[in-house]
């Protein structure tokens, strides 16, 4: 069940005149509103999501961190950057940088020395409300005994060199976005 902020503020938009919720999940939420866009009255279904986190994992020897995992919506395994959501503490969101390190930690065993955030997107505003924050992780180093991976997750853990991930990239072997968008950015701002 989602109880946060963000959630309210959805439910009470200016434009909003009637909302119902016809699905409360653990995840995400969903609601047929009625709406004042522009002068007119709509009815839009809306996805409301927790916002979430995508880190870029560089390795000291210039490897790409993935991860490969089944991914249900879809019916394949992606391979993709780590991630996750932000949690709530104590009704508020956790630091999105606090989720972006736990979720690196859990998912590859790594933790990383240098952060840099690399900017926000919303990942389908059409029908839904959910927001990612990136980050570039740099000077990677193994964890002896790491956060522990969420127990529903079956992750295959992948290191690649550049020229194997243009490879990807050009052939369409890489399609989440999140990561694609963050692969794009460190190419084109590489130094």
């Amino acid at each position: 069940m989602l109880t946060d902020q963000s959630k309210i503020k959805f439910q009470n938009s200016g434009k909003v005149i009637t909302t119902e919720q016809i699905f409360n999940g653990h995840v995400l939420d969903l609601y047929v509103n009625q709406m004042k866009i522009d002068d007119q009255i709509v009815e839009r279904e809306l996805v409301h999501r927790h916002p979430g986190v995508g880190i870029l994992a560089i390795t000291p020897e210039e490897k790409i961190v993935f991860v490969k995992q089944y991914r249900p919506a879809v019916d394949e395994y992606l391979m993709e950057m780590p991630a996750g959501l932000i949690d709530l503490v104590e009704g508020e969101f956790e630091d999105p940088l606090v989720a972006a390190k736990r979720e690196l930690e859990e998912e590859t065993a790594y933790q990383a020395a240098n952060w840099k955030e690399i900017g926000e997107f919303y990942v389908s505003p059409g029908a839904l409300d959910e927001k990612l924050h990136l980050y570039i992780a740099t000077d990677l180093k193994r964890v002896e005994n790491p956060l522990p991976a969420d127990e529903d997750e079956n992750i295959e853990l992948i290191e690649l060199e550049k020229a194997e991930v243009l490879d990807l990239l050009r052939t369409n072997q890489i399609r989440d976005a999140k990561t694609v968008i963050a692969l794009q950015y460190w190419l084109l701002n590489e130094e």
